[in-house]
């Protein structure tokens, strides 16, 4: 299917299924988490971390992710980075390993550096809510970006301003988008403002239409561009459609297998 705007319409408006989407897409468990609680926090830690290990096969994230909100953080994540319940997690897993390359070394610092902004906003604003969308507001999405960069350093999910962040992008989108799949939580900023969500599958699928061909963050701001040309309010759902045909072709490959 060639990636133009009729085409990915046509996906998002009438082929899109939010329940065969969130049967494979890691966002999926945020979901799950919402069951639990509906407290903003709780929600944002756990959507951040989902999209942290979101990287290889979906089984194998979506397992660790279940594990990690369920198990580890007992589906209450605010608590456990509040009350640095971190410090004793993954006591017991295998070579110390959270998921693939990111150790329980690295996941504590990570949790001490969302510690350490929470807490630092709280001090500066005893009086507010502390969640992550304070800690970020006055920000523009590109100042976010880089700041949860630096929240997530030591799990390395790439350089603001050199590679496409698509991890962080991923959970922005979860968190500010208003539509399905995504959760909307996020007032202070705006659907368009979000910058696409690119990586090597993306980048296969819309090679006809970037010049730039590589997952950078040039890359994403001339795909961010072109989904504002075609969507001013709300660009991402081309992101959607773009999971959607990937999803389809997929299936395909493994029927013609």
């Amino acid at each position: 299917m060639d990636i133009t705007k009729a085409n990915l319409d046509h996906l998002y408006h009438q082929v899109f299924s939010e329940e065969r989407f969130l049967d494979v897409d890691p966002c999926a468990i945020v979901w799950d988490l919402s069951a639990h609680t509906q407290r903003q926090l709780d929600l944002e830690i756990g959507a951040l971390f989902v999209a942290m290990i979101t990287w290889g096969n979906r089984k194998a994230i979506r397992k660790a992710a279940r594990h990690m909100l369920g198990d580890e953080m007992h589906w209450n994540p605010s608590v456990f980075i509040l009350e640095q319940q971190y410090l004793d997690s993954y006591h017991d897993a295998k070579n110390n390993c959270v998921y693939r390359t990111l150790n329980r070394y690295k996941f504590i610092e990570v949790c001490e550096n969302i510690y350490n902004a929470l807490t630092s906003y709280r001090l500066a604003h005893p009086h507010e809510q502390q969640t992550l969308e304070n800690c970020l507001k006055g920000l523009d999405m590109k100042q976010c970006i880089a700041t949860i960069t630096d929240w997530l350093a030591p799990a390395r999910l790439g350089t603001m301003g050199k590679t496409a962040c698509k991890r962080i992008c991923m959970f922005l989108r979860w968190m500010v988008r208003t539509e399905t799949p995504d959760f909307g939580l996020w007032k202070s900023f705006k659907p368009s403002e979000l910058y696409a969500i690119l990586d090597v599958h993306v980048c296969r699928l819309t090679f006809p239409i970037l010049r730039h061909k590589q997952p950078s963050w040039t890359a994403c701001e001339e795909l961010t561009a072109l989904f504002k040309e075609w969507d001013k309010t709300d660009p991402l759902k081309y992101d959607v459609a773009l999971m959607t045909l990937a999803d389809l072709e997929t299936k395909k490959d493994r029927r013609i297998e």
